[in-house]
């Protein structure tokens, strides 16, 4: 397979054509890094930065521990009585602690103008001053300008204060001066000492790297060396669910919307998407079961289970260590493959739970490791097995598959949430370590159904290069650096320490994410996003594609898996995927709405339909039958041709002010004689309905509507149907499911009484 290029999405930082005068500025002899000449912008006198890179040179993301917008327990922002009710989130990015060592070079992220240098000292950052209070802070500012004209600042914290020592950028000596124009990869620092813990035991030696948007002389000096600020000035991107903050950027994406060729092209992977298989050096296969946990898979369940061990991805022992390791992965247990007598559709069924699944397309079974030669014949077995079996709804594509569609470019995996996450270029793609051939490609009619919903944010350079669980700190705590500033503006370094910015957490201990007030201030989890266990969060669909709400989970309470809502009895859903609907739902017996007895309906003992089959009634029951207050009875009558098996209504609606239905199977409305080419049902729909849209899937994979342009007769269909709104005739218009092409059409009700 050719090499398939894949649509680009990625976060960009305005960066166009460069402006502005060049200026001979003499180079250090030793710095071979940039090729271009250096532009300075004739107005403010700042360098423009084209490119950026990391500040210490072979350092890539899987170097930097703590992230951006991390919370950090060691540094509080403001306390009550009973301890600390506001502890830090992270303005910049840290390198890994014990793994920066003392004297390691810090260089210039990208051209610029020298703001700060290390005659002035901060709290913060320093080491822990309570047990090391002669160690002390300093911080070089860097102030750059990006094309756009838009000033940036680089915050380089934790470095030694060498500003008495001549400055020799050559000889890697000393700090340069405030006003020194540096290149970018051009040495400007030393990683100083910092020593954690009583007895100076623990190394915690690292660099702090943040980014402050805005010129240098409009902000106070406090506010721009500022380690830490509230959780609550953080937001979410609604596109790609990065962290935002107003005045600080996150560096790792300013490096990837500038264009350094080391951080584009090299291969750092350390976060690897939901499904995705992983082989340790011991040959060891573990499962990516979420975006922060890995799972290992037993040797027998890799066989049992049919795993394709050659799309497993090598990963090394530091990519390991970004996730936390949950339990292993359980065989699914026998399985026997058979096709459902009279059709084509083929049934995986479970012997260990005694369930059953139809395969929604060939792909699928694919993925899942069977094929033709898997299926039985023996029929009385497979009557036992549909007889006796539950019916779990279709299986899509096995997590883990890569898949696109026949007409664009764009490949996305499998989750094990069952959807479908974007990945965001070629490169990255080759990056992971997946393989072209492994991609599974699908008509745009379908994927949503077989591969699940798109979602994201999608897999760029910012998630696979991020450690999903941070590295722990050596001693235990939580190890980001540069603190609350107290800026002692003006000392020379040798004149003394700096308090060190740290404030005791409290003596009721430090709040973390249980759903109890650790701290004891009378609040519980009140530093994170949400409390542990609370509902409500972002909308979203549940496991059955009906709207729900999600759950905040652990570690770090935040919005995570999506939870069904409680059935509502009135509005024609199954909102709490129990497979039953309003009045059926053991949820609503004693609902008012399901208390309201209706002349009309379907009996359960003697109601009949117009062609003398057996109505359900979706809810009826007794012999004068009851359905929702509110809702309107609608009655499907289908005939069409003869053909073995089940014939299914597929409908979306959208309910008047409420959420819309999503499209699915009409559980109410069953097939109560398979294979006779009619389906006659009776089911409930709320008052003021618009938009009701359905399709008739009849046995052999095809649907009513698809005579209407694959064979040369747009508008026909296969048989007829008739619908009836509490009784009344109810007019059923045609409606193309594609404006390409027109495929097939649907049929739609403009609207209920």
């Amino acid at each position: 397979m050719s090499r398939i290029q894949i649509f680009w999405s990625f976060l960009m930082i305005a960066a166009f054509a460069a402006v502005g005068c060049t200026h001979n500025v003499s180079v250090p002899s030793d710095h071979t890094t940039v090729a271009s000449s250096l532009k300075i912008d004739p107005a403010t006198g700042i360098p423009y930065a084209f490119v950026f890179q990391f500040p210490i040179d072979g350092f890539d993301t899987s170097d930097f521990g703590f992230g951006f917008g991390s919370i950090n327990s060691n540094f509080c922002l403001a306390s009550g009585p009973s301890g600390c009710t506001e502890y830090g989130a992270h303005t910049g990015r840290d390198t890994v602690v014990s793994e920066t060592p003392v004297g390691t070079e810090v260089l210039a992220p990208a051209d610029g103008i020298v703001r700060v240098t290390t005659n002035r000292l901060f709290g913060g950052y320093g080491s822990d001053s309570r047990h090391n209070a002669h160690y002390l802070g300093c911080v070089i500012v860097l102030e750059h300008e990006f094309a756009s004209g838009q000033a940036v600042l680089s915050i380089l914290g934790h470095v030694l204060c060498e500003s008495s020592v001549p400055y020799d950028p050559a000889a890697r000596r000393g700090n340069p001066t405030v006003g020194t124009i540096v290149r970018r990869g051009q040495y400007v620092a030393h990683i100083a000492h910092y020593w954690h813990g009583a007895g100076q035991s623990i190394d915690w030696h690292h660099l702090h790297w943040g980014m402050r948007k805005g010129r240098f002389a409009q902000t106070s000096l406090a506010d721009v060396v500022k380690g830490y600020v509230p959780r609550s000035e953080f937001t979410t991107d609604p596109v790609t669910h990065a962290l935002r903050h107003p005045s600080f950027l996150d560096p790792f994406v300013v490096v990837a919307a500038n264009g350094d060729p080391a951080f584009q092209s090299a291969n750092n992977v350390r976060h690897h998407p939901p499904g995705t298989l992983l082989e340790n050096s011991s040959g060891m296969y573990w499962l990516v079961t979420d975006v922060r946990t890995i799972a290992y898979v037993p040797t027998s369940v890799m066989a049992a289970d049919r795993y394709d061990m050659t799309q497993a991805v090598k990963a090394s022992k530091g990519e390991f260590a970004c996730y936390a390791k949950g339990p292993d992965v359980a065989s699914l247990g026998p399985v026997t493959l058979y096709q459902r007598p009279g059709s084509s559709t083929v049934v995986m069924a479970y012997s260990d739970v005694a369930e059953r699944y139809d395969v929604i397309r060939w792909e699928a079974l694919l993925s899942w490791g069977f094929g033709s030669e898997d299926l039985i014949s023996n029929q009385s077995k497979i009557s036992l097995l549909e007889q006796t079996y539950t019916n779990m709804g279709m299986r899509r594509l096995r997590p883990g598959t890569l898949v696109k569609t026949n007409d664009t470019s764009e490949v996305s995996i499998v989750t094990p949430q069952g959807t479908r996450v974007p990945i965001a270029s070629g490169a990255i793609f080759e990056e992971l370590g997946y393989r072209w051939e492994h991609v599974v490609s699908l008509p745009q009619s379908v994927i949503d159904v077989v591969a699940g919903p798109r979602k994201l944010p999608v897999i760029d350079q910012a998630f696979i290069q991020s450690c999903a669980v941070s590295p722990p700190c050596p001693g235990g705590g939580s190890c980001g650096g540069g603190g609350v500033p107290d800026v002692d503006a003006g000392v020379s370094p040798d004149a003394g320490a700096s308090n060190g910015g740290n404030v005791d957490a409290g003596s009721s201990g430090v709040e973390i994410c249980n759903g109890k007030d650790d701290n004891g201030n009378g609040q519980i989890d009140e530093i994170f996003q949400c409390k542990l266990g609370e509902t409500g969060g972002p909308s979203c669909i549940s496991s059955c594609n009906t709207p729900g709400e999600r759950v905040c989970d652990g570690p770090m309470c935040s919005w995570g898996s999506c939870k069904p809502f409680a059935e509502s009895c009135t509005n024609g859903i199954d909102d709490d995927c129990n497979g039953k609907t309003d009045c059926d739902d053991p949820a609503c017996t004693s609902d008012p709405a399901c208390t309201h007895s209706s002349s009309g309906g379907a009996s359960g003992s003697g109601g009949t339909s117009s062609n003398g089959k057996g109505s359900n009634s979706g809810g009826s029951t007794g012999s004068g039958g009851h359905y929702p207050v509110g809702s309107v009875q609608i009655h499907l009558h289908y005939s069409g041709p003869v053909i073995p098996g089940l014939t299914v209504l597929q409908a979306w609606w959208q309910p008047m002010n409420g959420a819309p239905r999503t499209w699915g199977t009409v559980t109410e409305c069953v097939d109560t004689q398979p294979g006779d080419g009619m389906l006659d049902c009776i089911f409930h729909v709320p008052h003021g309905t618009t938009s009701f849209v359905f399709q008739i899937d009849l046995p052999n994979g095809r649907f009513w509507g698809d005579e209407s342009c694959t064979t040369g007769g747009c508008g026909s269909t296969v048989g007829t149907v008739s619908l009836k709104a509490d009784g009344s005739d109810l007019s059923v218009d045609m409606v193309p499911n594609n404006t390409k092409g027109q495929p097939y059409y649907n049929a739609r009700v403009n609207s209920f009484p």
